[in-house]
């Protein structure tokens, strides 16, 4: 009550203010609906899952402790071994019954000092070290690797301690469960007794490949050592992953996903890709045992398949009740609400990245029980304006069957948001239950389209169609349908969404998608189509007439942003201007050149030769051609 009163103080404070008609407009919702509290759920804090070791439900490639996951920050031609304590790496070797004991001490041969050095017969006597017994070292993380340098301590008296016949292999530690002495290792350098090392120093240069263990294997039973084992790192890493168990929403069974934040700020800063998915349940997986009869099996819970025989383990298999993984988007969930469990998946590429507390908005009740939507045609020529079709079918759970409101029911939506990478340039109609209704549209370049309606949907099975014109630049464009609702949150208004998921709810139309895909009856798409210039002269006078010379463009198929440079040349091959782009999208680009050179001021008349180069992570392509330059 104490909430409601405070909320009512404000607004008789606005109704005093200027802006009578936001005043209206709040003191509506606030009678219409309660005020809201932004709940939410996640991990590294109290009253949530508190500890990262707690909220694992798999992981790889990912370092992992109860305050925080981390990938470790590498350099590029670094070397990997001296870091191995800190990042729990260690050296072992097998036991005659087939056990790996750790060798203490042992860290010598990577500790980056050459002065030191690791010889088999120092440790014969404590841990029944052999000359020839296989060494393991142990990275403490998986990192990728292109170069390999190993020596004896290089003085007179024990340069010629190398050994001559020798392997040293590497694996990138990802099968877990595999006894280390069974993993397969790939070769880096193999000397056999017929074709002995004859060199200090050996030093291997090869592709980047994930390493994580080392195994050195000497064949020969005369004395050795070797000083270092220099591990070089490319400066980048393999993909590492994380995925949590499924979370409770305490707050309601009904919620509304919201923002994901880390510690405090935008999971948009984080070099990092945010996926999520709903359910009603805690198993988001199921899993099956083989009954052995023909193909029978019966479900198992997590814990009961671990301990079954590997002849025993049948498939593990998505809940049916669960949606798919989708990637979180401008820091919006995704995933369907209404599902009271969420679970995220954590996908880190760069080196460096800490995550301490990861945090998951969400509010009670949602905008819809359930909203299915699907887009037509499903098929368009890259670059085409086209005519789309939206389809979208509401559940909205307000009404009790006696016609009273429900408590905490369903607020239905008054805006539809179509976001989208591909240019929206008109919404033609909306038709909602068949009948053309009025509406206005806001349209944001690489955004999509918000459509505000005159009415709020609130009725459950309302059909809403939108004939919109756009053009679709890669393939695979999806379109994200969302349902708009303001809320008062804390006493504050603000726009909440509610994604919906695919379905095919039109029967009129083929498929059910929301990701259009592009014609290639061709082969291979181009990058650069529709390419334009805007003539073969141009007069920069500045009377507002062909003042710029100006090359337009399509860019296609980009999955990265790409740069672009334009480059003026005077015929004697001197540049004479240099226009370069910021990082772009596919879609509609041009290059524009005013006609003046580096330093401001407007070149000759004459002819220029100009050429275009565009970089992506497709490849690159050049243009070039004359100009010409009067007054």
């Amino acid at each position: 009550m104490s909430t409601k009163l405070v909320a009512m103080s404000n607004i008789v404070v606005i109704l005093r203010s200027r802006n009578l008609r936001l005043a209206a407009l709040l003191w509506v919702l606030l009678i219409t609906n309660p005020l809201f509290a932004v709940d939410s759920l996640g991990v590294g804090w109290r009253g949530s899952i508190a500890r990262w070791t707690q909220a694992v439900a798999e992981s790889k490639l990912v370092a992992l402790d109860q305050d925080s996951i981390w990938t470790w920050d590498v350099l590029p031609n670094s070397n990997l071994g001296p870091g191995t304590p800190e990042r729990a790496g260690f050296a072992l070797t097998p036991t005659p019954q087939g056990r790996a004991t750790f060798i203490q001490g042992a860290s010598v041969l990577y500790d980056g000092d050459p002065t030191t050095a690791f010889n088999p017969d120092d440790f014969a006597e404590r841990f029944g070290l052999m000359r020839t017994s296989p060494i393991f070292i142990d990275l403490g993380a998986t990192f990728r690797v292109n170069r390999i340098r190993l020596f004896p301590r290089l003085d007179a008296e024990h340069k010629q301690l190398f050994p001559r016949a020798f392997s040293l292999a590497t694996n990138d530690g990802v099968d877990k469960g595999v006894n280390l002495l069974e993993r397969r290792f790939r070769t880096v350098v193999d000397f056999s007794l017929a074709n002995p090392n004859r060199q200090p120093v050996v030093e291997r240069r090869f592709a980047s490949r994930d390493v994580r263990y080392i195994r050195l294997l000497v064949r020969e039973y005369r004395r050795w050592e070797l000083a270092e084992i220099e591990i070089y790192s490319d400066g980048t890493l393999p993909a590492g992953e994380f995925v949590s168990v499924p979370i409770l929403a305490q707050a309601g069974p009904r919620p509304l996903w919201g923002k994901v934040r880390y510690d405090g700020g935008d999971i948009q800063q984080l070099p990092i890709t945010v996926q999520t998915r709903s359910g009603p349940d805690k198993e988001s997986l199921h899993y099956y045992r083989l009954t052995g009869v023909g193909s029978d099996r019966e479900r198992v819970s997590a814990g009961e398949w671990t301990r079954l025989d590997s002849i025993e383990r049948g498939p593990i298999v998505r809940n049916p009740a669960w949606s798919s993984w989708e990637t979180v988007t401008n820091g919006q969930v995704r995933s369907p609400g209404t599902r009271s469990y969420i679970q995220f998946r954590l996908l880190l590429t760069d080196p460096g990245v800490v995550i301490k507390r990861l945090i998951i908005e969400y509010l009670n009740p949602p905008i819809a029980e359930l909203l299915e939507a699907e887009i037509s045609p499903l098929q368009v020529e890259a670059g085409r304006d086209t005519s789309f079709t939206v389809s979208l079918r509401t559940r909205i759970r307000r009404l009790r069957s006696d016609g009273s409101l429900l408590p905490n029911g369903d607020t239905g939506f008054q805006s539809l948001r179509i976001a989208t990478e591909a240019q929206i340039t008109n919404v033609e109609k909306v038709q909602i239950d068949d009948r053309e209704v009025e509406f206005s549209a806001s349209f944001s370049s690489g955004e999509g389209v918000e459509i505000r309606l005159r009415r709020s949907v609130l009725q459950d099975g309302t059909f809403v169609q939108i004939v919109l014109r756009g053009t679709v630049f890669r393939d695979a464009t999806r379109f994200d349908v969302q349902a708009v609702d303001k809320r008062l949150v804390d006493g504050q208004l603000l726009n909440v969404r509610q994604s919906a998921r695919e379905e095919d709810v039109d029967p009129l139309s083929l498929g059910g998608s929301l990701v259009v895909r592009v014609k290639d009856e061709q082969g291979e798409l181009p990058l650069v189509d529709q390419f334009r210039v805007s003539g073969g002269a141009f007069t920069p006078n500045g009377d507002g007439s062909n003042d710029e010379f100006v090359l337009s463009y399509a860019l296609l198929k980009l999955t990265q942003p790409a740069t672009a440079s334009l480059d003026i040349y005077d015929l004697g091959g001197r540049r004479v201007r240099h226009v370069a782009s910021e990082p772009m999208i596919s879609g509609r680009r041009s290059q524009v050149w005013d006609g003046r050179g580096e330093e401001g001021r407007r070149v000759l008349p004459g002819l220029y030769l100009w050429r275009l180069r565009l970089e992506a992570d497709a490849g690159a392509v050049e243009r070039q051609g004359v100009v010409g330059v009067a007054y």
